[in-house]
């Protein structure tokens, strides 16, 4: 073996290493809770957990992608709204109006990722206040507009969407599919490997000729449509329309990227980290939900979880 292969597989191991201890500690928790919490590893909660799993799942894979190419996106909590809210007093019981309000849907979702995407490129404005700034103003379109939960979902929509066969499921078949494709993506295109180059050093991926400005926007649109399809989601689940629908999941998603291994400052970091972070989130507020503990100290130790991360995150990229 040289000298030159033997260095490439030491930084692929120091690579892979932090998505191998999030998916160890995935593992220990979740035996941890199967043996210590019997409603846990009952079927019907084994299989309600990998449905309130998918959301997140599935958020956070957009989530990844934007921050390890430098990014942040603290809109995809609007977006999920915006969907959910759209998507209950438009869809009618008609499959054409179903189809059409879908297609509307997946159109203002890219608008808003483009625009996210754009705002970070024209002008020196931090992602992290230029999505905060797109999000307050679409969650106050939506509150403007229905201040209340309410409207439908077709039957026959959300019966497709929520489709089990034992503990499989519509959802998780979804989360499966997206995670194959953008693992694909991220690591065989040029668009992926374009994203971590812009992550890692945005002045050298500008000098060997990367559009920096045309991956940036795909990485927030890609977001976005992630995010709706996650609202699509849970709006079947609740059965109507609600404007804060997505508010947790802004914070989650992050967590779960930052859970999963990616690196805040972008970079580094693999999708299928996020997938773990985000079961690990959503295992936590099952068990607490299922022990009675109160929904407020789920925020703590969410908090404490992200903290954390961040404080491993950061000694990675040093």
């Amino acid at each position: 073996m040289s000298v030159r292969s033997f260095k490439l597989k030491i930084n692929l191991k120091q690579k892979y290493k932090p998505v191998f201890y999030t998916y160890l500690i995935l593992s220990i928790i979740f035996t941890i809770f199967l043996v210590f919490f019997p409603i846990f590893r009952s079927g019907k909660n084994i299989s309600n957990l990998l449905v309130q799993i998918a959301p997140l799942a599935i958020v956070a894979i957009g989530q990844a992608i934007v921050i390890i190419g430098g990014g942040v996106d603290l809109s995809v909590g609007a977006v999920i709204s915006s969907t959910s809210v759209i998507a209950a007093n438009f869809m009618g019981v008609s499959v054409l109006a179903t189809l059409i309000t879908l297609i509307c849907i997946f159109a203002f979702a890219a608008f808003i990722g483009y625009i996210n995407g754009l705002i970070c490129n024209e002008t020196h404005i931090p992602p992290l206040i230029a999505t905060l700034s797109t999000a307050s103003i679409i969650q106050g379109l939506i509150l403007l507009y229905r201040e209340t939960p309410g409207g439908s979902i077709p039957k026959f929509f959300s019966n497709f969407i929520l489709f089990r066969f034992g503990v499989i499921s519509t959802p998780i078949i979804m989360v499966v599919v997206l995670n194959i494709f953008f693992i694909y993506m991220m690591s065989r295109s040029s668009h992926g490997l374009y994203t971590y180059s812009i992550g890692g050093n945005e002045a050298y991926a500008h000098m060997v000729g990367i559009n920096i400005k045309k991956v940036r926007i795909g990485n927030y649109i890609i977001s976005a449509i992630l995010s709706s399809m996650a609202g699509l989601i849970l709006t079947c689940r609740i059965g109507s329309g609600s404007s804060l629908l997505g508010a947790p999941f802004v914070l989650d998603s992050i967590t779960a990227v930052i859970i999963g291994g990616i690196t805040f400052a972008g970079g580094l970091g693999f999708v299928s980290g996020a997938l773990a972070g985000a079961c690990i989130i959503a295992m936590l507020s099952n068990a607490l939900n299922i022990s009675g503990v109160s929904p407020f100290y789920q925020y703590i130790v969410k908090g404490a979880l992200l903290l954390i991360a961040m404080m491993v995150s950061s000694k990675r990229k040093l």
